[in-house]
């Protein structure tokens, strides 16, 4: 065995993904991806029928965890190699092998996106150049339970959750801004540590509420921070909650939770006593999706959408809650994005969707 091959071509496959970093809970999921995918030997992310989501989150799992198990592989060796160990070299010589042999196939076959790399400047995915582009990515997407969920539904819930409830503050936060529930949790951030959504009370009584997004692609995406001005005087009951909440703690709160699956989970129970008829869980994302629908009902689908969403362009928006869904919203007097959103993509719809109004009007008259 030539193990200075060995450990030549595994320092190739590790350069590849050199520099990355990711949060301690992105950490978590990758390394479990990445288990399950070597015990099922099946370490390609495309398979048949996978999601592009999926797809996404299985190719990030092999690059990042089989990176750093080539790297903590090849370290062994080389220790054992200079302990001058030899039943220790062939040892970790073995497992480094194995690691390359497997990985360095799916590393030809789905290379790394060099750091910094934009997206749109590649060309199409493997997913996207399979069988499985031709899947309806929002076929089970929780905006199609805004057109069954009562015109009211979020009120109702409301009024139902317990006084003391663990969940209270956080329900009225997703009530009141469209947040995903990973940004109530403390962490790391690309642009630093946030301690979930602040909340500040002004002099004159309005409320900001500020938060960092928690999907950026390593910090090319997302408004970096978002901050959400309400007179809770004209809003609804959640943020006159958060207000009364906020004056107490003497003008500034963080309203946190320690785990977004126990939030979901309380969501559930709650959402399953107050609609038991409707079969779907009711959880923080339709909460996501039914203000990202009224923001476009009160401010037109564009920038404060985009801003507000945590979206790094407006054309986002389109993947969640339809207009006709949505219900104006009293009360919002700004929002701001610390890097705001990349615009053109609305007004481009509009046009294109006036000209072919046009193009129909005239074959008609014809």
């Amino acid at each position: 065995m030539d193990v200075i091959n060995i450990i030549t071509r595994a320092s190739a496959l590790c350069a590849q993904v050199d520099g990355r970093t990711v949060s301690s809970q992105t950490l978590e999921a990758y390394k479990k991806q990445f288990r399950r995918m070597w015990e099922r030997d099946d370490l390609d992310p495309l398979r048949p029928g996978v999601g592009l989501n999926t797809y996404y989150h299985r190719r990030a799992a092999v690059h990042f965890i089989g990176a750093r198990s080539l790297d903590e592989a090849a370290s062994e060796c080389i220790a054992a190699i200079e302990a001058r160990n030899a039943n220790e070299t062939v040892r970790t010589a073995r497992k480094l092998h194995e690691l390359v042999e497997r990985l360095e196939p799916i590393f030809a076959l789905d290379p790394p996106i060099p750091p910094g790399t934009l997206p749109w400047t590649l060309p199409p995915s493997r997913w996207h150049q399979s069988e499985n582009a031709g899947r309806d990515r929002a076929e089970l997407s929780k905006r199609h339970l805004l057109a069954v969920l009562p015109f009211d539904w979020d009120h109702l819930l409301w009024i139902a959750a317990p006084k003391e409830w663990l969940y209270r503050a956080p329900l009225a936060v997703l009530l009141t801004i469209p947040v995903r529930s990973e940004e109530l949790m403390a962490g790391d951030r690309p642009t630093g540590f946030s301690p979930g959504v602040v909340l500040a009370l002004d002099p004159s009584g309005l409320l900001a509420l500020s938060f960092m997004p928690v999907k950026s692609h390593r910090g090319l995406f997302g408004t970096q921070r978002t901050t959400v001005t309400i007179d809770p005087c004209v809003a609804d009951e959640p943020a006159r909650y958060l207000a009364l909440l906020c004056k107490g703690a003497g003008g500034r709160l963080v309203v946190s939770i320690d785990s977004k699956n126990g939030l979901r989970k309380a969501m559930s129970k709650l959402g399953a006593k107050v609609f038991p008829t409707i079969e779907d869980n009711i959880t923080p994302n339709i909460a996501r999706h039914q203000l990202i629908a009224d923001m476009k009902t009160t401010f037109g689908a564009g920038e404060i959408v985009a801003a507000a969403a945590g979206h790094g362009t407006e054309r986002t928006q389109s993947r969640y809650g339809y207009y006709q869904h949505g219900r104006k919203r009293r009360g919002y007097v700004s929002v701001v994005a610390a890097r705001p959103p990349r615009t053109g993509f609305a007004d481009r719809a509009r046009r294109l969707k006036s000209a072919a109004s046009n193009r129909s009007l005239l074959a008609d008259d014809q």
